[in-house]
């Protein structure tokens, strides 16, 4: 018995069991859920938690 509205297709999380409808998510969700390491702005030292966050911060960052 799966779980309600569930999809066949629908990826889990190893670490959490979170269930994903698919493997941009799942890899989205690992990143922002289970890597904890910071992503640092090497001119001033301040810290993101993730390296989008991290090049959105260098576009303004002086």
């Amino acid at each position: 018995m799966g779980l309600i509205g569930s999809d066949k297709n629908d990826l889990k999380c190893k670490k959490c069991g979170t269930v994903l409808p698919d493997s941009e998510r799942l890899k989205r969700h690992q990143e922002k859920a289970h890597n904890k390491k910071k992503e640092k702005c090497r001119t001033c030292g301040e810290e993101f938690d993730s390296g989008e966050e991290l090049r959105k911060h260098k576009k303004h960052c002086k």
